[in-house]
């Protein structure tokens, strides 16, 4: 069995609606917003049902960052992560977070996924000529608000996008033994925010869209 996670019902529900084919045979579970909430329930979850479980899709909806290395990224852009980075773990200084130094509080904040899943997603996505982009994905614990923010963790990442559940799954994930992929479709452009209202329902959709084509390859590889 495949285990498909996504943060909001929103997001699971885009997924529903698409997927009617493996329905029976694919897990679903909505973790939460945040990484506390995502890594407490993925944990849980996997605690009863980790010996079923072969591969975790992790899917939803991200902000682009307009530096770094992919200033491209347009609204709906699928994003494939080549590792997540939790990039608020350390000391604010305003618009300026420094990470902990390791001698200090030694605790992990980078997480590598797994190539073979990722070479597989981006084959599934290339059949039906879907675009997608790899990089390196930062997760936070709060949106940011600001684009000069984003622009540091692009900066200092190399990334190409946030979102908020993606290292604490990948943790998880980790700590099980379990491959994971993730997938985002970009729902905004992390800049100063205003009253603009985003796409968020067509984002949903096109990550569901993608996690849904990623999960019949994996069926049929794994």
């Amino acid at each position: 069995m495949h285990l498909v996670v996504a943060a909001t019902q929103t997001e699971m529900d885009a997924y529903r609606c698409i997927d009617q084919s493996t329905a029976n045979q694919v897990h679903r579970l909505v973790s939460g917003v945040g990484p506390m909430e995502s890594g407490i329930t993925l944990s849980r979850f996997l605690e009863r049902h980790h010996t079923k479980i072969r591969t975790v899709v992790n899917f939803g909806i991200g902000g682009a960052y307009y530096s770094g290395p992919n200033r491209q990224l347009e609204l709906i852009d699928l994003c494939l992560a080549e590792r997540e980075i939790l990039g608020d773990f350390g000391v604010c200084y305003g618009d300026r977070v420094e990470p902990f130094a390791q001698d200090d509080f030694p605790a992990q904040s980078v997480f590598e996924l797994d190539p073979h899943l990722l070479a597989t997603a981006r084959s599934a996505l290339s059949a039906e000529t879907i675009d997608s982009t790899v990089g390196t994905f930062v997760t936070v614990n709060g949106a940011s608000g600001f684009r000069v923010r984003g622009d540091r963790f692009a900066d200092r990442y190399g990334a190409i996008c946030e979102n908020m559940e993606g290292a604490a799954v990948a943790r998880v994930c980790e700590l099980f033994h379990l491959p994971l992929v993730e997938v985002r479709a970009i729902s905004n452009q992390v800049e100063d925010r205003t009253e603009e209202v985003w796409p968020i329902a067509e984002a949903a959709a096109r990550a569901a869209q993608a996690a849904t084509l990623i999960i019949k390859r994996l069926q049929e590889v794994r």
